[in-house]
Formats: C-alpha cells, structure tokens, sequence
C-alpha cells in the first residue's frame, strides 16, 4: 500500500513539475513578448460584450448604395438585410413563397420566380419577412420594397444598370417619362445640341467643374510622389502643370496668378461644353449630359407622362410581383441588394405608390449623399456614431433573426500596410478580429517564439478572391466556437455577426 502510495506520489510530482514547467515556458514567452511590444496592455479598456474589429479597407465615404472595397461590404452587412440570401457558395437560396417561416429563420424574403417562354420575362414574387423591421422598430413592407426599386431605378438613370443589367418590363419607359423612349431620346439629343441657360450652368458646375476639380487633385498629387519628381520638378507650383496639361486655350498662362483664380479662369474655357473636355481628358461624359438632360425635360410641364413602371406591381402589405426581361440570372442580380427603410433614407410623406415613391423625382442624388455614412437598416447592428477612425456599430433589438450576442463592435479604420502592425495590434489587445491579406511574412510572424503569437492570435482562411482573404482572432477574447467552420466570401463572420461571443459575455 506504501508502495502504491509512493508511486502515486512520484506520479503526481512529475506531472505537477511537468504542468509547472509548461507554464513557466509559457510565461517566458509571454515576457519576452512583451519585451518585444513594449506597448502591450495589461487590461483591456472596453466595455463588456464589445469587440475591436479591422473589417478590411475601406474609404472614407461609401453607403449601401454605392460602395467598392470588401471591407466596406464587410461593414454593411452587419447593418442591412440583404434581399437575397446566399449559401456559403454564393449560391441564391431563399425559400420560396408559401413557406412557414420559422422563429429562427433570418432570411428578408421568401421569393418564387417563373419564366414565360413566349413573352421571354421572368415574373419574380417577393415576399418580405413579417419580422423584419428597422432598428427604432419600425416594420418594413412592402412600400420600402417599392421605394427601393424606383430609388435604384432613378439612380441608374439612362444606364439601365441598376440591377446588373437586368431590365424591368416598363423601366425605359418610366425613366424616359414617356411610352415612346426612342422619339424621348431624340428630344434629348436636340436638347444638348441647344442647351437652355439652366441646363448650361448645370453641365459647367456638375460636369466640366466637378471633371477639373478631380484633375487638379491629381496634378497636385504629383508634385507628393518621388516618381514624378520627372515632370513635376519643371513646373514651380502644381496650378502651373495643371495649367499646362487642361488650360483649353493654349497661350494659357498661370503666372502671377493664385490656384484658384487658375482654376476658375480654366472651368470658364470650357464653359459648358463637356466635349471639349473629353478631348483633354479622354473620359465620356455623354452619359452624364443625358441624365442632365433627361431631368430637366421630365421637369417641363407634360413632358413626364409615365409615372409608374408597369412591371413592378404591389400584391399586398408585405408582397410584390416584378416582371422581369429574360430569365437567366433575373432572381439572381435583380433582387441582390440591401434593404434601405423609407424612414431614415427617403420621405414616407412623398410616398402614395401611385406618382410618387418617398423622393421627388430628379432628387434622387440628394438620397445618395444623405446615405454615405448613414448605416441604419434591418441587421443585426446600426451604425451609432462615425468618425475618421472608427465606426461604432449597436445592437439592433429589433433585428428579425437571432438578436447579437454582443451589444457593440467598434470597426476600426486601420487600413494596415505592415503584418508586423496587424500582430503587434493583437497582441497589445488594440484589436480582436483584423480581415487582410495573407502572406508568408504574417505566418512567419504568427509562429515566432519571440512574440510567442501563436498561443494568442488565429488564424483562418476565407475561401474567396478578394485580396483579403484571410481572418485573424483574438482566442483570449473571441470564442472560437462561434466563428464560421467555413469562412467564404458569402459565409463571413460579418454575416453571422450575430452569433459571434466574446469570452467576457
């Protein structure tokens, strides 16, 4: 018995120096680390059920509208619902309508599309979530539903990109105000042929002005960029190249002259006439004359004779039925986007479903601008404050699927340029979560013995082609059972934000 006891008791001992000693290596690593980082934060500085968050690049104004990089993408999902769900492939598959919804179901429509082969039109039922609502708690229908299609419909303009290219039955014709565009079109060519004084000072101020302004950031760019020392070192201040390159009358000069008296003489060269600056600039800005043109005839009394398009029609109190051109992709690229809420983007005033669709007609832009940096609809968080470092995202009680786990994310605006700066930030508790690009320098990083980060920092690829394609966690702070067991472009941590923990909840 003494014997057993005393190998017992050996047993323990060894297995208790053994315990002893990893810790203690542990611990060596985590001072040599922070002999590395000398920065590193002995306490975290944050409220409970908040996490730090770099979603990835992002510029300084973007909006559910109109955004490019990935990581601006990363930031509205978090705050909108999209009309289409996707699976982790990317492939569309919202259940269709007639469906039970379920308590757990987070999807913004049910959605049943059938193709008529004769008239080759795709008609397209969309059914809105009972549950959905915006974050003040204000139930979304059927009029947002129609109050975002005519909003995207008016900012596509003449393009007639939209929806990717896909064409509503009746939309050339609303957006043309008339049943014959083709005879509309000519009317608008003969128009800026002949320009009235108004329609004159709007192509000069939104065309040829706002086309030099752009010019004259990027001459004075070159005069900050060590290889252009070339052309910039033969020009004394950047007005004089800027001079040189757009002054339309060629014995043009700058001297004696300030920029913006350089600038201003310039913009009055070209006058209205948008072609001569496509001559210096090779940019088209037929386009965009057009939508000018196009406004300003809608204006005219009983010029604007079609106020509705015939292929969009309200079924219901939560349910339309959108006809559609073609069938391959209709559901697909038609129906992908954000819901933005009447209240909070449009006028629910300017809203009878009939002649109007929450904004005047022609003010449409005036909705773009209100919606950079406005990030409030039906997700799982709200933007509640926005500033040139970070974005801070609430709660959404009122979200229709499960409600977050955390009450805050704070969407720091890193835009990291070294791997070094994305570990130490982790290490040093600065950031939880960081999205960037992987590399060979990031591993070497993550598995050094000097920074001991590899018992801190995690790291998992995101199947996708974006150049972000890698997702790096906190284990101390984040649960990694809640992060995605496949991370893909479609199935992100930003999609299921919701779901995510802290280790402090």
């Amino acid at each position: 018995m003494k014997k057993l006891l005393l190998t017992e008791g050996l047993l323990a001992c060894f297995f208790l120096a053994l315990l002893i000693g990893f810790f203690g290596k542990y611990l060596g690593r985590e001072r040599e680390g922070q002999e590395t980082n000398a920065n590193v934060s002995t306490e975290e500085k944050r409220e409970k059920g908040t996490i730090w968050i770099d979603a990835g690049s992002m510029s300084e104004r973007f909006s559910p509208l109109q955004y490019q990089s990935q990581g601006e993408k990363n930031v509205l999902t978090m705050c909108f619902m999209n009309l289409l769900s996707r699976d982790a492939d990317g492939v569309q598959n919202n259940k269709k309508i007639g469906q039970e919804w379920e308590e757990k179901d987070i999807e913004a429509s049910h959605i049943l599309s059938v193709y008529n082969e004769k008239e080759q039109v795709t008609s397209i039922t969309i059914q809105l979530n009972p549950e959905l609502k915006t974050a003040s708690g204000t139930a979304v229908d059927a009029d947002d539903l129609l109050f975002n299609f005519y909003l995207r419909c008016e900012l596509a303009g003449v393009e007639k990109e939209a929806f990717q290219g896909i064409r509503i039955v009746g939309q050339e014709e609303y957006i043309y105000g008339s049943t014959d565009p083709e005879k509309r079109k000519k009317e608008i060519q003969s128009i800026l042929k002949k320009p009235s004084k108004e329609l004159q000072k709007q192509l000069k101020e939104e065309i040829v002005r706002a086309g030099l302004q752009k010019e004259l950031e990027w001459v004075k760019s070159l005069f900050q960029e060590e290889e252009y020392q070339f052309i910039s070192s033969k020009y004394k201040e950047p007005k004089d190249l800027f001079a040189y390159y757009y002054a339309y009358k060629t014995k043009y000069s700058a001297k004696g002259k300030t920029e913006q008296q350089v600038f201003e003489e310039i913009v009055d060269q070209y006058s209205w006439h948008y072609d001569w600056l496509t001559k210096v600039t090779n940019e088209n800005y037929t386009k965009k004359a057009q939508e000018l043109a196009r406004a300003a005839l809608l204006k005219q009394e009983g010029k604007d004779t079609v106020k509705q398009i015939s292929g969009i029609q309200k079924k219901d109190s939560r349910t339309i039925v959108i006809q559609a051109v073609g069938k391959e992709d209709c559901v697909d690229k038609l129906c992908d986007f954000w819901i933005l809420p009447i209240d909070g983007y449009g006028d629910r005033a300017m809203f009878d479903g009939k002649q109007n669709f929450g904004f005047c007609r022609g003010e449409e832009q005036k909705i773009l601008e209100k919606s950079y940096g406005r990030y409030y609809g039906t997700g799982a968080f709200y933007a509640q404050k926005l500033d040139a470092e970070r974005i801070v995202l609430e709660r959404n009680s009122h979200y229709a699927g499960q409600k977050a786990k955390l009450k805050k994310v704070v969407v720091l605006r890193k835009n990291y340029e070294r791997e070094k700066d994305i570990v130490e930030d982790l290490l040093v508790q600065n950031v939880d979560i960081v999205i960037t690009e992987d590399s060979e320098e990031l591993r070497d990083l993550i598995k050094s013995r000097a920074t001991h980060a590899s018992y801190l920092i995690r790291k998992k690829t995101i199947e996708t082609e974006q150049p972000e394609n890698c997702l790096l966690y906190r284990t101390s702070y984040v649960n990694a059972p809640s992060i995605p067991q496949r991370l893909t472009e479609y199935q992100s941590v930003f999609g299921t934000i919701h779901t995510l923990k802290a280790n402090t909840l």
